[in-house]
């Protein structure tokens, strides 16, 4: 006799194998604090909308060669024993997703990857200099050059991890240097070189002067916090032409919760920022407050008269320039970009591509510049962040899809369902479990 029943019964127990539930992501860490950031920012960004548990692995890499496209050949680089374990255990099965970003972090990903196909994605941060076919997802920004494709998104801004709460805080620690002051404050952060970005002192002289003659017609004070690239001799004339109501702060390692950079970013009014750093204008344009960008000086481009060889190395070289200017890829540029996709030519990392796009926009202005910026920035990168975490869930939602219509097709309908690592979809369907 058989037995009937509602489909409608089997849409809790469907609906709850969605990626929304209980997805497992791993966040490689690596030794570069300003990678690792975009890695937990993105990492944060899903847990804030689907719930996914994150574990962070801390991985610690060897000198020497990285491994290619193999997965099997993931670890060779990796010093396992200072490393987070790379294992699943019972309270930490192998991830649904792996969020990675560098060349070193790549191959490890790929590596963990293969323990838990066909479910699992890998989404990679920033450069990459493998084939685009290796990686399911590539987030990456304007300097690194790379060209689009199917498994590529282009944010506006690299991903930071800095939280509300945090730079509440930092305002908090701060707050005397505020309170009670009628003065607008204008926080001027500074970089230091940076190829082909140069930083010298005779720079560091016109950045003092510029940015005391923009405070004196705005009505504002300076602000002023050097970085660790900062050169020696820019912080000794920003020390001698400083003074009040500007206030100077020197970085000092391990200052930690003394540290007021996060409290600039919280309290400033608008602010002044090198052109060498992506990440400082990314922070002061993600407050939602005017930026201005000082323009360091630019080394020349080898002139493209001069041939390079191979090939690739002069096109790559031309279409910098071009990205620069804003020009639309031709053929030329179009060529060298599927050799990029198939990792037979690298674009070289270039600062001024994303510096200018930002300036084309008007989400920065130049100093001298009489019109204001735009201050619209952080919201597009909120609705790009959103963009991401839906590409992922889409991801995520095709894999499993996929696999579980691969079992289906292999073992019959029933046994298939059956087959379902998932008990409760078994338990609806009045299937025994499996073992």
């Amino acid at each position: 006799m058989s037995q009937s029943f509602s489909p409608a019964a089997l849409l809790p127990a469907l609906g709850s194998s969605s990626p929304r539930d209980g997805a497992v992501v791993w966040l490689l860490q690596g030794a570069r604090l300003g990678d690792n950031q975009q890695v937990l920012a993105l990492g944060a960004a899903l847990e804030a909308r689907f719930g996914w548990r994150l574990v962070v692995k801390q991985l610690k890499f060897a000198r020497g060669p990285v491994p290619g496209s193999d997965p099997a050949d993931g670890l060779r680089h990796v010093k396992l024993a200072e490393s987070d374990p790379l294992h699943a255990t019972e309270t930490d099965p192998w991830p649904d997703l792996i969020i990675a970003v560098g060349r070193r972090a790549a191959p490890v990903a790929r590596w963990i990857k293969t323990h838990n196909a066909p479910y699992c994605i890998h989404v990679q941060i920033g450069r990459f200099q493998d084939p685009f076919a290796t990686v399911d997802l590539l987030v990456t920004t304007a300097q690194y050059a790379l060209p689009g494709g199917p498994n590529v998104l282009h944010l506006s801004l690299p991903m930071t991890a800095r939280k509300p709460d945090a730079l509440a805080a930092a305002a908090k620690a701060y707050a005397p240097l505020f309170d009670g002051v009628a003065q607008p404050s204008i926080g001027v952060l500074v970089g230091g070189p940076s190829n082909p970005i140069k930083f010298g002192a005779k720079d560091g002289e016109k950045l003092a002067r510029e940015a005391l003659a923009f405070a004196d017609k705005t009505g504002a004070r300076l602000l002023v916090a050097t970085s660790p690239r900062t050169p020696p001799e820019v912080v000794a004339h920003l020390q001698a032409t400083i003074r009040s109501p500007h206030v100077l702060f020197a970085f000092e390692p391990g200052l930690g919760d003394r540290n007021p950079y996060p409290a600039l970013l919280a309290r400033c009014h608008s602010f002044i920022v090198t052109n060498d750093s992506v990440s400082m204008v990314a922070d002061a344009a993600l407050t939602g407050r005017e930026v201005r960008v000082f323009d360091l000086p630019v080394a020349r481009p080898r002139a493209l008269w001069k041939p390079s060889w191979p090939i690739a190395h002069w096109l790559g070289r031309r279409r910098n320039q071009r990205l620069v200017r804003g020009a639309p890829a031709d053929m030329f540029d179009r060529w060298f970009e599927g050799e990029v996709r198939a990792a037979r030519a690298q674009p070289t990392r270039y600062v001024p591509i994303i510096m200018a796009r930002l300036l084309r926009e008007r989400h920065v202005a130049l100093m001298n510049d009489p019109l204001p910026p735009r201050t619209d920035l952080a919201e597009l990168v909120a609705r790009e962040l959103d963009m991401v975490s839906a590409r992922v869930m889409a991801l995520l939602a095709e894999r499993r899809t996929a696999a579980l219509r691969a079992r289906l097709t292999q073992g019959g309908a029933l046994a298939a369902r059956a087959m379902s690592p998932r008990a409760e979809i078994n338990t609806a369907l009045g299937l025994p479990q499996f073992g």
